[in-house]
């Protein structure tokens, strides 16, 4: 079965920062996942993530696929996802996409169940179309299954800015914009498509400091996760001078030796007891679940069942 995904894959949009309406173009919701490249034959599925690595046995639940398409043998592309409060929670995602032992991956397709968002169809009984332009292999994607079970169609959008305001009013990632005629790119970026992210916020628990001779210069931030303070980065933008000031003053004051985080954390950590709260906007989880461009927006009341992932 990973012969037959062996020589695919995934096409990566690239980063832009803001969206144009264009008629060549239409646009998508990015769900926030993990992306996965499926490969149904005679029965059986294989799954591989946009790096290659396989991931079948981490979702057992899309074993379903190939009752649930009128096809006998497919290449799908899309993104798995966790939904928490009817949004995709990337940290729930990762869960399922690190499990290993059998015991493990079972309890968790029952506690954390996976959606299949699916935007893409690049093989269709044994005809592969990546240079089908993208409205061509979209039509046929609709034709061999309707959404069902944990099975869903990515549905286009023709006025891209619209979309990106209800994304970012509902808290979600971004959109993805792609050209109509559009071939299929593997395992390159190309200007073809585009993602637009949102920003996001996340309350987070102070843990630490860093230095640059006797002055604070970053926090390190910390969330709980099954009543463990995990370390997800350190910020050091977001503040004024006056901020730092303060920090430098106070911060050295409450300092601890033993670290409050669980995990590994930068060597020139300064540790506190976690009772400091930030608000923080980011730009999105990294796989090691860490913070991506972390801005410290406020200084916040919150304790630990609000910093929680």
């Amino acid at each position: 079965m990973t012969d037959e995904l062996g020589n695919i894959r995934a096409m990566e949009p690239i980063r832009q920062t803001a969206v144009t309406d264009r008629d060549d173009f239409v646009y998508q919701v990015k769900w926030d996942g993990v992306r996965i490249m499926a490969g149904i034959t005679n029965g059986r599925v294989c799954l591989l993530n946009k790096k290659g690595r396989e991931r079948t046995l981490q979702y057992p639940e899309l074993q379903k696929l190939p009752g649930l398409l009128q096809a006998d043998r497919a290449i799908l592309d899309g993104e798995i996802v966790v939904m928490k409060n009817d949004r995709p929670h990337f940290p729930a995602v990762m869960q399922r996409d690190r499990a290993q032992l059998p015991n493990t991956i079972k309890l968790l397709a029952q506690t954390l169940p996976i959606e299949y968002m699916v935007f893409d169809l690049l093989s269709l009984n044994n005809q592969d179309l990546r240079k089908l332009p993208l409205l061509e292999r979209v039509a046929k994607l609709e034709k061999v299954f309707a959404d069902q079970a944990q099975l869903h169609h990515v549905p286009f959008f023709l006025q891209g800015s619209s979309l990106l305001a209800a994304v970012q009013e509902a808290g979600m990632e971004g959109i993805v914009a792609k050209r109509k005629n559009s071939a299929y790119h593997p395992a390159r970026q190309h200007n073809d498509w585009f993602k637009i992210k949102c920003s996001q916020s996340q309350k987070c628990m102070v843990g630490g400091y860093t230095l640059h001779g006797q002055k604070v210069n970053s926090l390190l931030l910390g969330v709980y996760r099954d009543d463990q303070l995990c370390y997800i980065g350190k910020a050091a933008n977001g503040l004024r001078e006056e901020h730092w000031q303060t920090l430098s003053r106070e911060l050295p004051a409450l300092e601890t030796k033993r670290s409050p985080f669980a995990g590994p954390v930068p060597k020139e950590a300064h540790f506190i007891e976690p009772r400091l709260a930030v608000l923080v906007e980011f730009l999105e989880w990294t796989e090691a679940m860490q913070l991506r461009f972390p801005v410290i927006q406020a200084f916040i009341t919150a304790n630990a069942a609000d910093c929680r992932i």
